[in-house]
């Protein structure tokens, strides 16, 4: 014997297999959360381009986390918080353009298919 330890090439591989099983779900509850917030954001922009500042220059800034909503009496299932600007550009008396931003916070509210249900702001800035 030379003195040192050496493991069983099965036990190394079983090992290894364990962690990986230990580990996985992790790793896929983490996507599976990924994508939905990915899924949600998309939603989100639509949502505001296309139905709140419609004509105007829409620029994302922070997204919150998507959190999960136990309430079974209405078709709300998730929330998530929502920093961006906008830009409405106007015209003032020597037509000139004069560009304002503001920059707004939101909550919004989704249902299980990541449609938009409702939406609660304040102006911030």
């Amino acid at each position: 014997m030379t003195g040192h330890i050496s493991a069983h090439p099965k036990t190394i591989v079983m090992r290894s297999l364990l962690l990986a099983v230990l580990i996985l779900p992790f790793f896929a509850g983490a996507q599976i959360n990924r994508s939905a917030k990915e899924l949600a954001s998309e939603r989100i922009q639509e949502y505001i381009v296309n139905k709140l500042f419609k004509n105007k220059q829409y620029s994302p800034v922070s997204f919150g986390e998507i959190k999960a909503i136990g309430n079974n009496q209405s078709r709300i299932v998730w929330e998530l918080v929502h920093n961006f600007e906008i830009t409405d550009g106007g015209k003032n008396s020597i037509q000139q353009s004069t560009a304002t931003r503001q920059s707004y916070k939101f909550l919004f509210y989704l249902d299980e298919k990541m449609k938009v249900v409702k939406a609660e702001t304040y102006f911030t800035n």
